[in-house]
C-alpha cells in the first residue's frame, strides 16, 4: 500500500535533504525490490512537503525581534527624526481590512 503525505507538520520529521533526480531514481528502484518481510514502512514526501518543512525550520530559527532594527528605530524616535509615512500606513490598513476574511 502506498500513501502520499503532503502535510508533515507535527510528525517529528527533521533535517530533510532534497534528493537529486539520480538519487531519487535509485531510491525508487530499491523500493521496488522485495523487502524480504522486514516489516519496514516507507514514507515518500512530496517536494511541496519538503519545502514546507524547510520553510518551517527557517521560521523557527528566525528571531521574532531583530535587535538591530529595534535599536535603530528607538534612536530615531529619541532624536525626533523618525517620520511616519501616513499614506503607507493608510494603504496597509486598507489592504488588511479588504483582504480579511
Amino acid at each position: 500500500m502506498t500513501m502520499k503525505i503532503t502535510d508533515i507538520s507535527n510528525i517529528g520529521v527533521e533535517h530533510l535533504q532534497p534528493q537529486s533526480p539520480e538519487a531519487a531514481k535509485v531510491s525508487s528502484e530499491r523500493q521496488a525490490l522485495p523487502q524480504g518481510g522486514s516489516g519496514l514502512d516507507v514514507i515518500h514526501l512530496s517536494p511541496k512537503a519538503r519545502l514546507m518543512q524547510k520553510a518551517s525550520q527557517i521560521i523557527a530559527e528566525t528571531p521574532e525581534v531583530r535587535p538591530e532594527k529595534v535599536s535603530a528605530l528607538q534612536e530615531a524616535i529619541s532624536q525626533g527624526t523618525y517620520k511616519v509615512d501616513t499614506a503607507e500606513v493608510a494603504k496597509s490598513l486598507l489592504i488588511h481590512h479588504l483582504t480579511e476574511s
